[in-house]
């Protein structure tokens, strides 16, 4: 008979002792989490909660950018001192229920450009008072606040072409009727000007002379362009705008009283789609013709612009690259032209019969009469969290 090598008497309770020290081990752990989930649980709503109260911060500046004229709004331009609440000098307290979950100091600056505001949000919750011994957590947010570059407040002109003019017989230009937007001259141009002899161009420059040299300004620094016409981000948020509006249109369109160009805001895109530069091919150009009837908004073409007849236009006519006007009594374009001419393209104005080509007027070129949405929004790709410094 074979005799086993060793015997399994006296296994049962090492095996239970481990076995105890591993539940101990366990509830023991359990033990220690359930103790702690309320605070980590706790912690995260207040978290929560900071964050959400800087994000009323950051739509606390825009209801106040937006209403400037309102109690408690933002003046435009932005003063050199930032009033409070808007200098973050102030807790702005919220409440929920009739008890106070926390609040905001919000801080609003200038941006990089003039239609760009710079704004920092730190929400608080329960409080930020330092005397008070609750736990507090607090989160911070910066972004750019933007709206819509207006050409007709910066751009110095009535009439802008980045690259040559030409105004032929006939045409009237007028930029001294309306001061609203600042003091105009009738036309600028980075390239030479030609004014026929019969054609008048009248700036701001207080007298009733035409053709002076307070009139108008040719050969200028292109550079000086850049503070007015639209930018690659402006072209994005119109394209996206006119979209959701329905007037978003590609390659050749022609509005005629039969056809009409809606009201407000119009984007003509490349036949592509793509954004237009030195090197797109003309075949990709956009190009946009009103024949006559009736415009009220923005109409801007990614190529080239043409009115004709009498056609009547309030607001901005904006061209990429190049603009004509050929039209006859009665229409005229009330507002502003502005041809950014990426590809080298000119302007040119020519009229049959009486009354003026272009007459400047702030309200039609900046918003249309009221046709173009304006808000501030948050710029794309500019909110942050923050930690702190």
């Amino acid at each position: 008979m074979t005799r086993r090598a060793w015997s399994e008497r006296g296994a049962a309770l090492p095996l239970a002792v481990i076995a105890l020290a591993l539940l101990s081990s366990l509830i023991l752990g359990l033990s220690f989490m359930s103790a702690t989930e309320p605070t980590i649980a706790a912690n995260q709503l207040r978290t929560a909660q900071a964050r959400a109260l800087a994000e009323a911060g950051i739509e606390q500046a825009l209801w106040a950018l937006a209403n400037p004229d309102a109690p408690g709004g933002l003046p435009d331009p932005l003063p050199a001192t930032v009033p409070a609440p808007y200098d973050g000098s102030r807790l702005i307290s919220l409440a929920a229920g009739g008890a106070t979950i926390g609040g905001f100091r919000v801080a609003v600056t200038a941006g990089a450009a003039r239609n760009e505001r710079a704004v920092l949000s730190v929400g608080w919750t329960p409080t930020d008072d330092s005397a008070d011994a609750r736990p507090k957590s607090h989160q911070r947010i910066a972004g750019t606040l933007w709206r819509l570059r207006v050409p007709a407040e910066a751009a110095p002109c009535a009439l802008c072409v980045l690259g040559a003019l030409d105004i032929a017989d006939q045409v009237a230009v007028d930029a001294r009727g309306d001061l609203r937007c600042g003091v105009k001259r009738g036309a600028w141009s980075s390239r030479e000007t030609t004014v026929a002899s019969s054609a008048k161009i009248w700036g701001a420059d207080g007298n009733d002379t035409a053709n002076e040299a307070g009139d108008y300004a040719q050969a200028q620094p292109a550079d000086e362009a850049l503070a007015w016409i639209f930018t690659d981000a402006d072209l994005l948020a119109i394209k996206r705008l006119a979209r959701a509006r329905g007037s978003y249109y590609r390659g050749s369109v022609v509005f005629s009283p039969l056809s009409p160009a809606p009201e407000g805001l119009v984007f003509v895109d490349t036949l592509s789609g793509a954004p237009i530069t030195r090197a797109t091919p003309s075949t990709d150009l956009a190009r946009a013709e009103i024949r006559g009837g009736v415009f009220r908004g923005w109409i801007v073409v990614a190529g080239s612009l043409e009115v004709s007849g009498d056609a009547r236009v309030r607001g901005l006519a904006y061209a990429q690259d190049g603009f004509a006007y050929r039209g006859s009594a009665p229409g005229g374009i009330a507002g502003q032209v502005v041809t950014a001419g990426v590809r080298g393209g000119s302007a040119s104005l020519s009229r049959a019969g009486d009354g003026p080509a272009l007459g400047f007027d702030c309200s039609a070129a900046a918003t249309g009469d009221g046709t173009v949405p304006r808000g501030w929004m948050l710029k794309s790709g500019s909110y942050r969290e923050l930690s702190d410094p």
